[in-house]
């Protein structure tokens, strides 16, 4: 792919020193403050978030009046706008930064689409100075992005997850889950609370998630629902775009997320027990001591240790190979409990299958989106399901 280089001046630049150990893995954050009229173009670097920033409601509405109200304070009160870049370089004679992109689906406007949109437009009528904040992120790798995108962009997801509830696009998963004990802890749109005045701990978009891992008609024994791991709003668009394949998983809803559980809480000793200990050494993994514990609201019980997501899903995945459909719905095959697998020989060995990659990644997040990871999770739980009477 053919470099690109941007070049535009800066009222200050600084770099952010991350601690030696991020430092040594290649990654750079450095934040600028940029007169508005010299905003690059990034209209061939916008592919990385995916969503397209609407000119029109409540969000661009509060920017327009912050750029025109607050001139002095607008860089204080917005969020700026984020760059990934494959390198950047600031010049102390002439006060400019060049950025380097290469990759599309890599580089360009990572976050602050509405930002940038909305600065395009107000600026040639602006009659005094105004500046925004610019991120720059640099060497951060393909698999980092989603996400990025996705904790950069919380507040959307949040929003798309309400509009999604008020149109009654999660009824039918509600019907399904009303009879769980932890029907009523579960939040389908922003700022619900319980009675106590508590937020509800137990968030839809998590439901959505781990549910994607099971998913069958866009993903088979080779192309595995890795998002459900990496990406809470990829997760949240495939329902939204494929509901219909969610409604076949539904009947088995409540053992999913039970499983979920039963691995974070059961992995550790099914570790220990064909590796001959050590689970609390991993990378990622928690040990609790004391009171506190991790909490398990699916099967109401505590665990001492915080077992990392990029464990959980790869194994969770894996259990989709046990699934069978049946007058349009999905059961788990030959009438097996996905339960008594985990404790039983296929916990063991996808305990130390996960426990193998671990240790060689000794990066949790690796682990968790690296497609043999959920080949080899899948594949023991394909083998035994066939080896199953």
């Amino acid at each position: 792919m053919q470099l690109s280089k941007l070049t535009f001046p800066v009222v200050s630049f600084r770099n952010l020193e991350a601690p030696q150990h991020i430092h040594k893995q290649g990654y750079r954050d450095y934040f600028a403050m940029v007169d508005v009229r010299d905003l690059p173009d990034l209209s061939e670097w916008r592919k990385i978030n995916v969503r397209d920033p609407k000119m029109t409601g409540a969000v661009p509405n509060k920017i327009r009046a912050s750029v025109s109200d607050n001139p002095e304070l607008f860089a204080f009160m917005n969020r700026g706008i984020v760059l990934s870049v494959e390198a950047v370089q600031f010049d102390n004679k002439t006060g400019k930064v060049t950025v380097s992109l290469r990759d599309p689906v890599l580089h360009g406007l990572l976050d602050g689409g509405h930002t940038y949109n909305i600065l395009l437009e107000e600026r040639e009528a602006l009659e005094t100075p105004q500046y925004v904040k610019v991120e720059i992120l640099e060497g951060f790798k393909p698999e980092d992005i989603p996400q990025l995108v996705d904790a950069r962009n919380t507040s959307n997801q949040v929003r798309d997850q309400s509009l999604m509830n008020l149109s009654g696009e999660f009824d039918k998963l509600k019907k399904a889950l009303v009879k769980a004990p932890y029907a009523d802890l579960i939040a389908y749109k922003e700022y619900e609370v319980l009675p106590s005045g508590e937020q509800k701990p137990i968030d839809v978009r998590d439901i959505i998630a781990i549910l994607t891992a099971f998913e069958r008609e866009h993903f088979d024994d080779k192309n595995h629902p890795i998002n459900a791991y990496r990406s809470k709003a990829a997760c949240l668009q495939h329902f939204k775009d494929n509901t219909k394949s969610y409604q076949k998983i539904y009947p088995l809803a409540s053992d999913i997320l039970e499983l979920y559980d039963l691995i974070q809480l059961q992995l550790p000793d099914l570790y220990n027990k064909v590796r001959g200990g050590k689970f609390g050494h991993l990378t990622g993994v928690t040990t609790y001591k004391g009171k506190h514990k991790a909490h398990l609201e699916f099967i109401s019980k505590d665990s001492k240790y915080g077992v990392p997501a990029g464990f959980t899903y790869p194994i969770l995945g894996g259990f989709r190979a046990l699934i069978e459909e049946k007058g349009g719905r999905y059961i788990w095959g030959k009438g097996l409990d996905p339960r008594q697998m985990l404790q039983n020989g296929l916990g063991e060995t996808l305990a130390d299958t996960i426990g193998n990659f671990a240790l060689d990644a000794r990066n949790p997040s690796k682990t968790g989106k690296s497609p043999l990871v959920w080949q080899a999770c899948y594949q023991a739980a394909r083998v035994a399901y066939l080896e199953a009477e």
